[in-house]
């Protein structure tokens, strides 16, 4: 009788999940953009940009990462060059996000999310360490 979570079980939670928080963070940091702009820039401190186009791309992406992210969930045994992709896109992403919070760009508000981004850059590092111990 299996007490603990299987391995390729808490994996596939674990890229799963990591799909959902990259589409959940796209989808409302978009309406957000769309529809409280300034509701958003007050509420996170921010500056209003003269463009969002980097703003819309970059959440594309993230929309796009989250989409990687759950074919690694269907079949863990392929697409670890996705989970390598997603990894050092989570550490870059926090780097860059740590900078201009350091900076005092913005609040703490809009940090935390990118503190959830970390901690799945370390379970997808975690997972590029382990897999082939399944």
């Amino acid at each position: 009788m299996a007490r603990y979570l299987d391995k390729r079980k808490y994996y596939k939670i674990v890229f799963l999940s990591g799909s959902l928080w990259n589409i959940a963070i796209a989808v409302i940091f978009t309406l957000l953009t769309l529809f409280a702009l300034p509701l958003a820039a007050t509420l996170f401190e921010l500056a209003t940009p003269p463009s969002l186009v980097f703003i819309y791309a970059f959440l594309a992406l993230v929309f796009a990462i989250g989409i990687g992210l759950y074919t690694v969930s269907v079949d863990i045994d392929k697409n670890h060059g996705v989970v390598q992709m997603c990894a050092v896109e989570k550490y870059l992403v926090f780097i860059v996000f740590l900078i201009f919070f350091i900076m005092g760009d913005y609040n703490v508000g809009l940090f935390l999310p990118v503190v959830v981004d970390l901690i799945y850059g370390v379970l997808f590092t975690e997972f590029l360490l382990n897999y082939k111990k399944l």
